[in-house]
C-alpha cells in the first residue's frame, strides 16, 4: 500500500479559537489535531493539497506520512469535520499510530469482475462493504478486493473467507455474507416451468408405453 505524504505546520495554543481558526481557513489552511499516546498536537495543512489527497480516494484505514515540524509520523484520518452548508473542511483529526501496536479501524471491501452466476440470471448482491478490524500498522491495508468472477448461482463469500492477513482480528458478530449470487424470481419461475414441462413429457411417455 502506497503511503501518501502530508505536509503540516505546527500551531501554538495562542493560535486557537474561533477567530484564529477563521483567519487560518481564510489563508487557505485547515486546522488539524494529531492525537496519539494520550497527547494532542495542533497543526494546519494546506486546504488545496488536502482536498487533492482526499479526492484521490483515501479511506479510514489509509496510512499517511504526516510531516509536522521536524518529525514525520504515520497517521490515519480519524475524523473530517465540514461546514454543513458549503462542504468546506472545517477541521481534521489525525490519529498517530505506533509500530507493532494494534489499531482499530474500518477497511473497505470492493469487488472486481462479473459473477458468472449473474450471466445465468442470478442476482448479485454486495452486502457488506466494509469491516471493522484490529491490525498492526505493518499489516494494514485500506481495501480488500474480491474477485467474484467464478461465483455461480447459489454461491456466496462470508467474512471468514475474506483474503486478509492472518494477524488481523475482525470485529464482527457471527459470520455474515459479504457477497452472494441468489436465484431471482424469474430464474425460479423458469426452473419450475422446466420441471413441469419435463414432468409432462414423462407422463406422455408413460401413456404411450401403456398403449
Amino acid at each position: 500500500m502506497e503511503t501518501i505524504l502530508v505536509k503540516a505546520t505546527l500551531r501554538t495554543e495562542q493560535e486557537t479559537g474561533k477567530g484564529a481558526n477563521h483567519r487560518l481557513r481564510a489563508s487557505g489552511m485547515i486546522p488539524i489535531n494529531v492525537i496519539g499516546s494520550g497527547k494532542s498536537t495542533l497543526g494546519s495543512v494546506n486546504e488545496k493539497d488536502m482536498n487533492k489527497i482526499i479526492e484521490s480516494g483515501i479511506r479510514q484505514a489509509t496510512l499517511l506520512n504526516l510531516e509536522l515540524g521536524s518529525n514525520t509520523e504515520k497517521v490515519f484520518v480519524k475524523e473530517i469535520q465540514r461546514f454543513p452548508h458549503t462542504g468546506q473542511i472545517r477541521h481534521i483529526d489525525f490519529y498517530k499510530v505506533t509500530p507493532g501496536k494494534k489499531i482499530t479501524t474500518r477497511v473497505a471491501i470492493e469487488t472486481t469482475g462479473v459473477a458468472k452466476g449473474s450471466k445465468l440470471g442470478g442476482q448479485f448482491d454486495h452486502i457488506v462493504k466494509q469491516i471493522k478490524i484490529k491490525s498492526i500498522p505493518e499489516d494494514l491495508k485500506d481495501i480488500i478486493t474480491l474477485d467474484v468472477t467464478n461465483l455461480d448461482v447459489g454461491d456466496m463469500i462470508k467474512v471468514s473467507q475474506l483474503p486478509v492477513p492472518k494477524s488481523w482480528e475482525i470485529i464482527v458478530n457471527g459470520d455474515p455474507i459479504v457477497v452472494s449470487v441468489m436465484k431471482t424470481r424469474a430464474l425460479l419461475a423458469q426452473e419450475k416451468a422446466d420441471k413441469d414441462a419435463a414432468a409432462g413429457k414423462g407422463k406422455d411417455a408413460g401413456k404411450k408405453k401403456g398403449k
